[in-house]
């Protein structure tokens, strides 16, 4: 029986080493997976800015990260979380009125549950791209007010998906859309600026010459000079 404890222990490990972090929320019993990059010079245990970041529908948050934000210098704390809802594509983030109802508030109860757990300076920076663009513009209505800055990108909103939830304006919006988005198309992002506006929320929306993958591409190093900025502010 001994010979096969080292066993039992190496396969306890291996799946605690291999699986995602998680942090259950009281909103609808909901629980979020995430996982934690540093950017700069720093040790895990200091008080430091917090980017929060959304992926895009089907993506991970592993693959955003590397493919979007492991260059920023600026020393921070960046928590990825993982899209809740379940699709045909992977991990995604809410897409229907039913589907804010249920997720809006608790992914906000993460983020401000995170950033207890983490020691962290000022309220968090919230990013998010394609779907997680939507949850970031979601949240910049209804829970403004836990954010420092939002930035959504390539993200959309409408009124019937906004609802009759509860508006709390607070955070500062940044918001870029590819005037040739075939996947998000560019009106979505138009009409997401107007109802910010309309609620008298400070947004800056930047219309770039390019599509959906812009992130990545056309306007990557403004967004990484933008969140370097932003972060620096947080000291």
């Amino acid at each position: 029986m001994k010979k096969y404890i080292p066993i039992f222990l190496a396969l306890v490990l291996a799946k605690w080493w291999f699986t995602d972090p998680s942090i259950d929320v009281d909103t609808n019993g909901l629980s979020f997976s995430y996982i934690v990059e540093y950017s700069g010079e720093v040790s895990r245990s200091d008080t430091l800015p917090l980017l929060v970041a959304l992926h895009g529908n089907g993506d991970t948050p592993q693959d955003f990260y590397d493919n979007v934000l492991d260059h920023l210098d600026v020393p921070a704390r960046i928590i990825l979380l993982k899209g809740p809802v379940s699709s045909n594509r992977g991990s995604a983030w809410p897409w229907s009125p039913a589907d804010f109802v249920q997720y809006g508030k608790a992914i906000n109860e993460a983020v401000e549950i995170l950033a207890i757990k983490f020691p962290t300076s000022e309220k968090p920076i919230l990013l998010g791209f394609s779907g997680g663009g939507m949850t970031a513009y979601y949240q910049a209505l209804t829970h403004g007010d836990s954010y420092s800055y939002i930035i959504p990108i390539s993200g959309k909103l409408t009124k019937d998906l906004l609802g009759d939830a509860p508006i709390r304006r607070g955070a500062k919006v940044f918001a870029f859309h590819g005037n040739k988005d075939s996947v998000v198309s560019i009106t979505g992002g138009r009409s997401a600026e107007r109802i910010l506006r309309e609620h008298g929320i400070d947004v800056r929306f930047v219309e770039f010459n390019g599509g959906h993958h812009g992130i990545v591409n056309e306007i990557r190093t403004e967004i990484t000079v933008l969140l370097e900025e932003k972060l620096e502010s947080l000291y």
